[in-house]
C-alpha cells in the first residue's frame, strides 16, 4: 500500500515512509465516491454549498432528531450511526485532527501528536490532554481501546487493513482524501461530515465561512497588488538517497483548487499521480520557467535553496533567473483542514506581494 504525501527531510528522517506502489486507478475511486455522494444526498439536508459539500452532512437517525439525539453520516465504508453525537474521538490522520479542532472539538487522541507539531502549524495547537496513539501508518490499537473512544476518524490510506479492527474499538469513520478530482472540494465535504458526527453542524458551517473569508482576503491582497492572472507553479521537495526529489501539485490538489479562487492560474498541466502530484526533474519544469514558482520543504533540507541552485539546468530556468522562487512557510501542510488551507492562502498572497 501507498503511504500519502509526508513530511520529508533527509533519508534518516523518513523512517515512517515506504517507496510508493502503483497508484490506485483515480478513475474507479472517483466512481465509489460519486456513488458515497449520491448515497449522503439522500439523507443530508443542508443549506446553500458546492454539490460535494452537500454530500458531506448527515441527518438525524431514527428517532434522534435534534438535542443530541442520533446521527447516521456517510463514509467510505457506508453509513455508521452513532447513538448521539460522539464527545471523545480519536482522529489517525492528521487532517481530521485538524477537522476536530476546527469545530472546537479537542480530540481524545491522534497519531503523531508531535510530527503533527511539526508539520501542520495552521491553527490552535493540541491541549496537553491529547494521547498520541502511535504512528500515523501503525497507530497502537491497545493505547486507542484503553482511551474507550465513541469515534475514531480514519483515511482509507492509512487503515484499510485494520478498520475491521479499528471499528470494534469504536464506529471508525473512514474517508480518502486523494479519491477524487478535487481534493478542496472533499476537504470541505469530509469537514460537513465530522460535523454532523460530533454535534456540530454549525460550527462546521462557521468554519467553511472563514475559509472563505481569509480565501477572499488573500484575493483582494494579490488584487491590489496587481497579480491577478499570475501563472503560478505549487511545488515540494526534499532529498533522496542523496538526490533532490520535486514534487508539482495540479489542480486536483488543495492548491491547485485554491489557486483560481485566488484569481490566480496553475501553470502546471503535467498528468497526477494517486494524490495529485507530478514528480519531476529539472528538465521537467522547463515548460512552467515562465511562472512564478512557490514551495515547501523542511528548513534543514530545502533542495529549492541548497541542491537545485547548484545545477546549471536550474539555473537557467527563468523563474530561477528572475528571483520568481519563493519560499513558504515550512509548516504550511499542502494536505489539511480549513486551517492549512487558509495558511496555503494566505503564504501564496504574502510570496507573491513581498
Amino acid at each position: 500500500m501507498r503511504t500519502p504525501p509526508e513530511p520529508r527531510t533527509t533519508r534518516t528522517d523518513r523512517t515512517a515512509s515506504t517507496p510508493p506502489a502503483s497508484p490506485t486507478s483515480r478513475t474507479t475511486r472517483m466512481a465509489l465516491t460519486a456513488l458515497l455522494a449520491a448515497a449522503a444526498l439522500a439523507v443530508t439536508a443542508v443549506g446553500c454549498g458546492s454539490a460535494a459539500e452537500e454530500a458531506g452532512g448527515g441527518s438525524p437517525a431514527g428517532d434522534g432528531g435534534g438535542g443530541g439525539g442520533g446521527v447516521t453520516v456517510t463514509h467510505l465504508k457506508g453509513s455508521t450511526t452513532l447513538k448521539a453525537p460522539a464527545k471523545k474521538v480519536v482522529a489517525l490522520e492528521w487532517t481530521y485532527a485538524e477537522d476536530l479542532l476546527a469545530l472546537g472539538v479537542s480530540p481524545a487522541g491522534v497519531a503523531d501528536v508531535e510530527g503533527y507539531g511539526q508539520w501542520v502549524t495552521g491553527g490552535p495547537r493540541f491541549g496537553t490532554g491529547v494521547r498520541d496513539v502511535g504512528t500515523r501508518q501503525a497507530p497502537s490499537l491497545e493505547t486507542i481501546k484503553a482511551l474507550k473512544p465513541d469515534l475514531i476518524i480514519t483515511s482509507r490510506v492509512r487503515s484499510e487493513a485494520n478498520y475491521a479492527q479499528l471499528d470494534k474499538i469504536a464506529p471508525t469513520l473512514m474517508f480518502d482524501p486523494y479519491s477524487t478530482d478535487s481534493e478542496y472540494e472533499e476537504m470541505r465535504a469530509t469537514l460537513k461530515t465530522i460535523g454532523t458526527a460530533v454535534g456540530r453542524p454549525e460550527a462546521a458551517d462557521t468554519a467553511l465561512k472563514d475559509l472563505d473569508a481569509k480565501i477572499g482576503a488573500a484575493k483582494r491582497k494579490l488584487d491590489a497588488a496587481k497579480k491577478g492572472g499570475t501563472e503560478v507553479t505549487v511545488a515540494r521537495g526534499y532529498t533522496t538517497d542523496g538526490a533532490a526529489v520535486v514534487e508539482v501539485l495540479t489542480g486536483s490538489t488543495i492548491p491547485g483548487g485554491l489557486l483560481p479562487r485566488l484569481g490566480l492560474r496553475n501553470a502546471w498541466q503535467g498528468q497526477a499521480d494517486a494524490y495529485g502530484m507530478s514528480k519531476v526533474d529539472i528538465e521537467g519544469l522547463k515548460p512552467v520557467e515562465k511562472s512564478s514558482l512557490v514551495y515547501v520543504a523542511a528548513r534543514n533540507d530545502d533542495v529549492f535553496a541548497g541542491s537545485l541552485p547548484k545545477n546549471a539546468l536550474w539555473r537557467n530556468l527563468d523563474f530561477a533567473k528572475n528571483d520568481r522562487v519563493h519560499a513558504l512557510d515550512p509548516g504550511t501542510w499542502f494536505f489539511g483542514g480549513p486551517y492549512s488551507t487558509a495558511q496555503v492562502a494566505d503564504e501564496i498572497a504574502d510570496a507573491l506581494t513581498s
